[in-house]
Parts: structure tokens; sequence; C-alpha cells
């Protein structure tokens, strides 16, 4: 079996501390970890700040992934969970046109369920993926409301 761990640079301490990979890649397929829309501060900025809630964090390295803080808006947390994704699968030699599996899991799934359709389709096109929704109670990171998880196949 062939396997390759993909960490961008930005999401090192992750693996080190959390003890998790952001992505593998086994046999042509890039497997990516659940990912939130997290930031310093609560706030979203521009798209180069997608990694700033994880790096924030991670500067004490007691930290935990409770210790992330979601972004507060909707919209932009949903994007930058989008972006954050979009990372890492350039870090795999992937975009987001390379999934095949979109996993997503959502707390208040009715109340945000068009707001968070309306951002996914400005990050996944056509030809979509198969994609499933699953309504929880709660994620690991307080208000999160959207944890994405995505299956990529990866160009030979």
């Amino acid at each position: 079996m062939s396997r390759q761990t993909i960490i961008p640079t930005e999401l090192e301490a992750v693996y080190a501390n959390w003890h998790f990979a952001p992505a593998v890649i086994s046999n042509g397929m890039i497997y990516c970890s659940g990912i939130i829309g997290t930031s310093a501060d609560g706030q979203a900025g521009d798209d180069a700040s997608a990694f700033d809630g994880v790096r924030s964090t991670l500067q004490d390295s007691r930290a935990s992934l409770s210790d992330l803080k979601a972004v507060d808006d909707p919209e932009q947390q949903f994007s930058t969970a989008f972006e954050v994704l979009a990372a890492i699968l350039a870090e795999a030699g992937a975009g987001l046109g390379h999934v095949v599996e979109l996993v997503t899991y959502h707390v208040e799934i009715r109340r945000y369920m068009d707001t968070f359709v309306k951002i996914k389709d400005r990050y996944i096109g056509e030809p979509y993926p198969a994609w499933t929704a699953v309504g929880v109670s709660e994620l690991i990171v307080p208000g999160g409301l959207v944890e994405l998880r995505a299956v990529a196949a990866k160009d030979n």
C-alpha cells in the first residue's frame, strides 16, 4: 500500500501537537481530515488568513482542538473551511475539482443549510461529487457550524 502524509506548512503543528494528518494520499486517493472554518478572533480576513485560527491557537503548545475559535459569521465560516480544504488539496497536488466525495457535519442543519449550499456552490462545481450532509449536536470547535470531510482522486 502506498501512503503519503500531506501537511501544509501552516498545519505542521496540528500534526505534531494533535497527532493527525490534514490529509493522506493512499492508492491515488486523497483523504482529508475534518475542517472547520476558524480564525484568531472569530473574524474572517482575506483568503490568505484561512489558517490564522490554527496558527494563533497553536502558539500555546498545550492548546487543544477545542481551543480553536470558529469564525462568527456563518457565510465566512463556511468560506474559510473551503479555503482551507482547497489549500490542503493544493499541497497534495489536487484541487476542489478533484473531490469525489464530500461529507459535511452540520450544527443546526435546517437553519444554515441554504447558506451553506450557497457557499458550497461557489467552491464545488460540476462534475459534482457525492455529498452526504449529517446533522449533529455539536462540533469540537466552539461555535463551529459545519465540518467538511473530503475524499479526492489524485491525477496520475
